[in-house]
């Protein structure tokens, strides 16, 4: 098999570093992203490499154009395509229309929306060419969330993340469409309440947790290795015929 490249944003922990770990073996290389979680991109980036994988890490704030061409670099020097860019990076903001200040507004908008359009248009040109390369154009995979369809979760309101992450999803079925006669597929997978398990992350309390379990359907937290089976499925040539998709993978959440 000829080397399959892919971008993972927001990989040090959760659904990001599941999805590493997915696409790790001898055939593959790996551009991995953290915006500070150091020491877990570090450590996922070792387990990759011992699947065999290519690894290069990269760090920074991807609001930040420094970071985004530092990317690019990378990708420029490390081969002549790129199978997929997995934009999984981001955060939500829990403040509601009394606490959220417009700086907040777009910092959220910057690093999930702004940044994968700015990682769009770098990328296309690596995307088009796997198709000389391996026969099949790249493929787009951006991670939204329950927040842009879900406005009242308990009693938060979160005007930040789900007008981002609603910008997103507007965002990669545009791209969907423009690219799609090229052969690029680009999906959005929009997951429920996944387990965590990002150092920065305050477990939550029994009570708090059986809140939330009440609210799924199925009754339990989604896992990172069944989100990364999903975007795995998507990325592969089973999937050429599907783009401009919202795939849920949340439990029954929003039913």
């Amino acid at each position: 098999m000829k080397p399959k490249t892919y971008i993972i944003t927001g990989a040090g922990s959760g659904i990001g570093a599941a999805i590493s770990l997915q696409l790790a073996n001898k055939n593959n290389v790996l551009i991995l992203h953290t915006k500070q979680n150091k020491a877990g991109l570090t450590d996922i980036a070792k387990a990759c490499e011992t699947q065999g994988a290519t690894v290069y890490c990269q760090f920074g704030d991807l609001a930040n154009a420094d970071t985004i061409q530092a990317i690019k670099a990378t990708l420029s020097t490390s081969t002549k395509h790129l199978n997929g860019l997995i934009c999984n990076a981001g955060f939500p903001d829990w403040r509601d229309f009394n606490d959220l200040d417009q700086q907040g507004l777009l910092e959220s908008y910057q690093v999930i929306a702004q940044a994968s359009f700015n990682l769009l248009t770098q990328a296309t040109p690596w995307l088009l060419k796997a198709k000389e390369e391996t026969g099949q154009a790249g493929k787009v995979i951006a991670v939204s969330s329950f927040l842009a369809h879900k406005y009242i979760v308990g009693t938060s309101i979160v005007p930040a993340s789900s007008m981002a992450k609603a910008a997103l999803e507007a965002l990669i079925k545009s791209y969907a469409a423009q690219y799609a006669s090229q052969g690029i597929t680009a999906n959005i997978i929009v997951p429920g309440y996944i387990k965590k398990n990002s150092p920065d992350h305050q477990p939550l309390s029994e009570q708090s947790l059986q809140s939330i379990l009440n609210r799924i359907p199925a009754a339990r937290l989604g896992k990172p290795n069944e989100v990364a089976d999903l975007c795995q499925f998507l990325l592969s040539d089973k999937a050429q015929y599907i783009t401009g998709q919202l795939i849920h993978i949340d439990g029954g959440l929003l039913l």
